[in-house]
């Protein structure tokens, strides 16, 4: 690793370059530049008597790796950030990697660090080929995990990242490890060439309330060491060098917004109702166990959506029904009174597990065997989860909702072995809930259009608009040639919106929203207006929510959705939305993610 030099760098002209806004905030510093090399690998071949002591010598770097993450970790408070680098442990003891390196040592006769370094490209290659990013974005983890294997096996302990106190660091890319310790070091801010909004330094940034803007082209080749920089990480916006006056206007922003943010997570606690006096319910979306307390913390009311896919993954065997009993026991619990919302698992090709194999690549996986299909095509494990969670929910609110519906006849399906798992625990004579609601979510264009005939067979309907928005308007969003049209305030996704908050309505059903536009504090008018009084999302965005909602009225939200619904375009209705925010809540509107609204009109 190396450190550009300043030399030069007060002469050089001011320089702005747009990113991902990844970690709300602005941090103003000198620029620390890393200069990341890869670890140059030597390709030695061994002899076969000394194969075991080199699987020995690789057993070791392993065990190394794993104890200098624990270190980190042990330094870090409780939160999503510690259990990312949990994860990452857990890759490391993942059997399927650990067996082919050992197989290239043994069997190819390969030095630990070729072998290390094989595995490693073989795992980046099949995961470049998935079409869910959250799988996409894994890639990174496994090259930097790698690289800290090969680093312990050449000796090497040089890779920790020492910038000085209130600097900006500026890379190509950063590892969870390397964003953990940068908390320590107290940095101004974050800035990466690569990476996107789901990577996981940028989640850890994001917990670690660091401000970062991520996939900023050619940053590299612009910013020198000494640098000034500002990390605009709400609008996504990244300026060297700024001019004249133009640093005191963004000091004086950070201010505001540190202020701002401060009185915000003061009031995190209390319930988000109108001036009029409706009552909205502001709930998390969770992955894992140790995200819980990041719920609480940000007052969120219950859990809208726990997705229990990620029990399956990064693990050797499959969670039966008693470890799904007290994993819903311990969070049911936990959120006492406010109820807590398991999606069964949304596993697919897109989104894998090598636990339920696949007979077949898909060509479409988005479109192929996933979610509640597979589900019903894996019985006997859906219906290991399903007795797990109906026995948990003695204990407390828990409601079970069916993903990715996409007609009557899956609906009736999943019903159908809910209660089967009934009959089975009946049989078998355990205590279980035999009232618990059963939902739909609501993703598909079918669902949302048939959403009157849903209704009257479930106890609870929620938007997912991530795949809604995609499937109803052909759009791939990570696909940088037609992300352009992804629009949550096209006409279409408008009114199928609204057609559900009016089915559930109509039935007596609750209806909430889960998907990205519920954090974001653009669209929470439009949301609210057209009759969703339920919104769950990522547990920061909790509070920002819930003050946009307090500082309103029903009526003005009806108001703006009446006025958006009669618009013919997304950018007529963006500019609505926006001017009306802008009017009202110009601090929160920078509190929004993903794109700006100029960008999706």
């Amino acid at each position: 690793m190396s450190e550009a030099g300043s030399e030069g760098a007060r002469t050089a002209p001011r320089h702005e370059r747009s990113g991902v806004a990844a970690s709300s905030g602005i941090g103003i510093g000198p620029a620390y530049v890393i200069d990341r090399r890869r670890v140059h690998v030597p390709r030695t071949k061994i002899e076969r008597e000394v194969a075991d002591d080199e699987v020995r010598r690789f057993q070791e770097a392993m065990r190394a790796t794993r104890q200098q993450i624990e270190v980190i970790k042990g330094r870090l408070p409780h939160g999503e950030h510690r259990a990312i680098l949990k994860a990452q442990q857990m890759m490391l003891r993942d059997p399927d990697l650990i067996g082919r390196v050992e197989v290239l040592i043994r069997e190819e006769l390969r030095g630990a660090e070729w072998a290390v370094a094989t595995a490693a490209d073989e795992v980046h290659e099949m995961l470049d080929r998935a079409d869910d990013d959250y799988f996409r974005e894994r890639r990174s983890d496994i090259m930097f995990l790698a690289e800290r294997v090969l680093q312990a096996l050449l000796g090497d302990h040089t890779h920790e990242i020492t910038p000085p106190a209130g600097s900006v660091v500026i890379a190509h890319d950063l590892s969870p490890a390397d964003t953990a310790h940068l908390h320590r070091c107290q940095v101004a801010g974050i800035v990466t060439a690569a990476g996107g909004k789901t990577s996981h330094s940028a989640i850890m940034a994001r917990s670690l309330q660091i401000p970062a803007v991520v996939g900023v082209d050619g940053i590299l080749g612009e910013v020198m060491t000494g640098d000034l920089v500002v990390v605009d990480g709400v609008r996504g916006q990244v300026i060297a060098r700024p001019e004249g006056e133009e640093l005191g206007e963004h000091e004086e922003e950070r201010d505001r917004y540190d202020a701002f943010e401060q009185r915000v997570q003061r009031e995190h606690a209390f319930p988000a109702i109108t001036e009029d006096g409706l009552r909205v319910m502001s709930r998390a979306n969770l992955s894992l166990t140790e995200d819980i307390e990041l719920g609480i913390r940000y007052g969120a009311e219950g859990i809208g959506l726990y997705r229990s896919e990620y029990m399956y993954m990064n693990r050797d065997a499959l969670p039966r029904e008693e470890e799904h009993y007290r994993t819903a026991k311990m969070v049911i619990r936990r959120y006492a009174p406010y109820p807590v919302i398991f999606r069964t698992f949304d596993l697919g090709s897109d989104k894998p597990s090598k636990l339920i194999p696949f007979s077949k690549p898909e060509a479409n996986p988005a479109m192929g065997l996933r979610s509640l299909r597979l589900a019903l095509r894996q019985r006997e494990i859906f219906l290991d989860q399903l007795r797990g969670l109906l026995r948990a929910a003695v204990h407390g609110p828990l409601r079970i909702m069916l993903p990715l519906v996409s007609s009557l006849e899956e609906l009736d399906a999943g019903l159908e072995a809910v209660a089967e798992a009934r009959d089975q625990l009946e049989s078998a004579g355990m205590a279980y809930a035999n009232d618990v609601p059963v939902g739909v979510m609501i993703e598909t264009p079918s669902a949302a259009i048939c959403a009157d005939l849903l209704a009257a067979r479930v106890d609870f309907m929620s938007i997912g608009t991530n795949d809604l928005i995609q499937y109803t308007l052909a759009v791939d969003r990570d696909n940088d040639d037609v992300d352009y049209l992804y629009q949550p305030l096209h006409p279409a996704i408008l009114r199928l919106i609204k057609g559900v908050a009016e089915a559930g309505a109509r039935h007596k059903v609750p209806v909430s929203l889960c998907g990205e536009m519920a954090a974001d504090p653009r669209f929470t008018w439009v949301l609210i207006g057209l009759g969703i009084t339920e919104l769950s999302m990522s547990p920061s965005a909790v509070p920002v929510i819930k003050h946009i909602i307090r500082g309103s009225t029903a009526a003005e939200m009806r108001a703006i959705a009446a006025q958006v619904l009669a618009t013919t375009t997304a950018r007529e209705a963006n500019e609505i939305v926006l001017a009306a925010m802008r009017e009202r809540f110009p601090e929160h509107l920078k509190h929004g993610g993903g794109r700006s609204a100029e960008e999706e009109g």
